[in-house]
């Protein structure tokens, strides 16, 4: 996969600190005078955002196809490569998502046993060029991942609602995205202190930006 310069992600099942990361990642790389472009998957973009309402709601759980979960999947990253990542890049920016191309092989590919073959295939034609330098796996149990989830409350989605053997499934595949693709994918020890994690994930970063 032909990856873009400058283009990261952060990966890993609900609970495993993504949004909190970027959180901290975007605020030490603007202090560091980078201009930083943050986004959400599936998401981002008008288009993409109405997308990844399809996909997430509960009314569809049971009744939205495998291969209509993973071509929406497709068609809202297309837009938002489009319309917000490409620019961004083009422009000079650091780009950070909050999942992006390796949630389709572990979600769809590994999880709902699309296969690999199928998702790569999809995910060349979908990204082309564009496609994150560096994705860093913040890998959590299952089992740790439901209890974090259990204290943040509310209603789960269509995703969130599925039983433990699917979230062991994704684990899988984003372990086996981190031996096979250890070029552009990293995983990181989520299980720890929010610093502990937090030196690693920009330690990973800056080996990139030098």
């Amino acid at each position: 996969m032909q990856t873009a310069k400058r283009f990261f992600s952060l990966e890993g099942i609900d609970g495993s600190g993504k949004s909190t990361h970027i959180d901290m990642l975007v605020r030490a790389l603007e202090s560091e005078g980078y201009k930083v472009v943050r986004l959400r998957e599936p998401g981002g973009a008008k288009i993409s955002e109405r997308i990844r309402e399809l996909l997430l709601d509960p009314a569809f759980k049971g009744v939205m196809a495998d291969d209509t979960e993973l071509l929406l999947y497709n068609a809202a990253r297309a837009q938002v490569i489009h319309e917000i990542i490409q620019p961004a890049l083009d422009a000079g920016s650091v780009v950070i998502a909050d999942r992006f191309a390796w949630s389709t092989f572990a979600y769809q590919g590994y999880a709902r046993g699309l296969g690999a073959d199928k998702v790569h295939r999809l995910t060349e034609l979908t990204c082309g060029g564009c496609f994150p330098e560096l994705t860093i796996v913040l890998d959590l149990t299952v089992e740790a991942s439901r209890k974090r989830m259990a204290n943040r409350g509310g209603t789960p989605d269509r995703l969130e609602s599925e039983k433990a053997e699917f979230f062991e499934r994704v684990r899988e595949g984003y372990l086996a995205a981190g031996r096979d693709y250890s070029d552009c994918v990293s995983v990181v020890d989520a299980d720890r202190t929010q610093d502990e994690v937090h030196r690693d994930v920009l330690s990973l970063i800056h080996a990139k930006l030098k």
